[in-house]
């Protein structure tokens, strides 16, 4: 029942801002207990997980099914468009660029995008950068300037502004609160 949510023909899902933010603060908490590791984390982690999992079903289930059929359409450009920003978040975008890669016009870009992912362009690909950045101060020892170039930005003070944003912590203080010392 749970996992019927990935079977279906719509790969993507909307979400309006407080629906984002409960996710978001799901998947820190999974992060929070896998890096702790306190007692029961096992346990708590799938609890978590099935928390997520209730939610996106119970959120599908409550769509009407002509909106469902409408974004699969519209979503399958959406799709490769968003797939192709995950890999290649790293180069520099601009929706002029991936409006011509993909063949469809800027302001019909920039209203799809919004209207299926809940996201302006430059949000998800902050969103995207900042994952992946995130990932990194975690797993790696590169210097804060090197990891905000890895994932595509020019500006330290613009990278630092947008993580803060997004995290709620500056690059040093996020990595100082989650990076595993090794034994």
């Amino acid at each position: 029942m749970l996992l019927s949510t990935f079977t279906r023909d719509c790969h993507l899902l909307r979400f309006n801002g407080s629906e984002q933010n409960f996710i978001e603060k799901l998947f820190n908490k999974n992060v929070s207990e896998f890096t702790k590791q306190p007692p029961g984390y096992e346990f708590y982690l799938k609890t978590l997980m099935f928390e997520l999992l209730i939610y996106i079903y119970r959120h599908q289930e409550a769509m009407p099914p002509a909106i469902t059929e409408e974004i699969s359409v519209v979503n399958k450009k959406i799709f490769e468009i968003v797939d192709y920003l995950n890999r290649y978040y790293d180069q520099r975008h601009s929706i002029r660029d991936i409006a011509n890669r993909f063949y469809i016009s800027p302001s019909y870009f920039c209203k799809t995008f919004r209207d299926s992912t809940g996201f302006t362009f430059t949000e998800y690909l902050n969103n995207v950068r900042i994952k992946e950045a995130r990932a990194l101060l975690i797993n790696t020892a590169f210097k804060v300037a090197k990891i905000a170039e890895n994932v595509g930005f020019d500006n330290m003070t613009h990278f630092g502004r947008v993580f803060k944003e997004i995290t709620g912590l500056s690059p040093l203080k996020y990595r100082q609160t989650y990076k595993i010392e090794s034994p």
